[in-house]
């Protein structure tokens, strides 16, 4: 996989805020958690290897690759700006939210490693899921390219005259306002 972009402070997970401090923050399980506001790029940067750590990334997606351990890494952090009860609120929650998803991961790396056969099942289900959508894709573009190509020859519709679409067509199409079967109506 490739290393997660670099955001234009220099660090992954940091950004600049407006009033000048820097935010840092981690996509964990498909949401982002709150790491906290620090007043260097630098602790917000170590305070998101941290997280990183806790949640087993490669050492390649971290900001200090140099960084050996959990524990140093928690060593060399520094405790988030906490200006209001409100960020307070919100860091705690986000506390909550690593412990929760690490966890999670580690529950699922156990669950990986006492069913391999449920792991192999659900590889070969996405896999077959995968080559399903893909052929579908594929016939959807040959069908398409088909139409512009009959298309482009002048011919108002590629539909023959017993074609079934034409039923569905008609059919879908079929809205309130149109006369019902005892109703008379001219052609």
């Amino acid at each position: 996989m490739a290393p997660r972009r670099r955001s234009n402070t220099g660090f992954i997970g940091v950004r600049l805020r407006p009033a000048g401090h820097f935010a840092a923050e981690i996509t964990a399980g498909g949401t982002r958690v709150w790491l906290g506001t620090f007043y260097t790029k630098e602790a917000a940067a170590r305070a998101y290897d941290v997280a990183a750590w806790r949640f087993g990334r490669p050492r390649h997606e971290m900001n200090f690759p140099e960084v050996r351990s959990l524990t140093e890494a928690q060593s060399l952090s520094t405790e988030p700006l906490l200006r209001s009860q409100g960020e307070a609120r919100r860091y705690r929650s986000g506390q909550r939210r690593i412990n929760t998803t690490e966890a999670d991961e580690q529950f699922m790396a156990q669950w990986r490693r006492d069913h391999p056969g449920d792991v192999e099942a659900t590889r070969a289900f996405w896999k077959e899921k995968q080559t399903y959508r893909r052929e579908r894709r594929a016939g959807k573009r040959q069908r398409r390219a088909e139409y512009e190509a009959e298309y482009a020859k002048g011919e108002a519709s590629t539909w023959g005259e017993n074609d079934e679409r034409w039923l569905w067509n008609l059919s879908s199409t079929a809205s309130e306002d149109t006369p019902s079967e005892d109703e008379d109506f001219d052609f």
